[in-house]
């Protein structure tokens, strides 16, 4: 059985560190192949559901990349509040949703970005205070890929593993 077509989710918010995750995408799509890396706007095409799209994507990924910027956790919407508190916020349905599966999810720290606080999320996102994280410094941008690209490789490659080694046993 094949596995998803997508092994790798960039989940970002647009206002808070689109210019990061879109070269993330490059980098990472470079190496392992755009249909190996799925970000909203390299993956949806025009008049698909967007919706369908990224709850088939966050479905089928081997691991969810959380690019966190500075304004990530108290970005605002045009009522002015929090768009974490909202159950129906893409970044919390993504990061969520690959939570609650047991997906591989790596904060990916951008612009200085720290990790939030547990009691400062719902509860719902509080155990993506328990991953490890990853920063990407502009001054160190490379390095900081490529410790990126190496975890990635042994989680995809252990995902690949994964499906055949319970095959055989059968």
């Amino acid at each position: 059985m094949a596995k998803s077509l997508n092994g790798i989710f960039i989940s970002y918010r647009r206002e808070d560190a689109a210019g990061h995750a879109g070269r993330l995408f490059d980098r990472l799509a470079a190496h392992f192949g755009k249909a190996s890396v799925f970000m909203d706007v390299e993956g949806i095409e025009a008049g698909v559901d967007f919706v369908e799209t990224i709850e088939t994507a966050v479905g089928g990924c081997d691991v969810l990349l959380a690019v966190i910027g500075r304004g990530w956790l108290d970005s605002r919407d045009s009522q002015g509040n929090r768009r974490l508190d909202d159950p129906q916020d893409f970044i919390r349905l993504e990061t969520s949703s690959a939570l609650s599966r047991n997906v591989r999810v790596i904060p990916v720290l951008v612009e200085g970005a720290r990790m939030p606080r547990a009691e400062a999320l719902p509860a719902d996102l509080r155990l993506i205070t328990r991953r490890q994280a990853l920063e990407l410094r502009d001054s160190r941008w490379e390095d900081d890929i490529q410790a990126l690209i190496a975890v990635l490789e042994r989680v995809l490659a252990s995902a690949t593993a994964t499906p055949s080694a319970s095959t055989t046993a059968r």
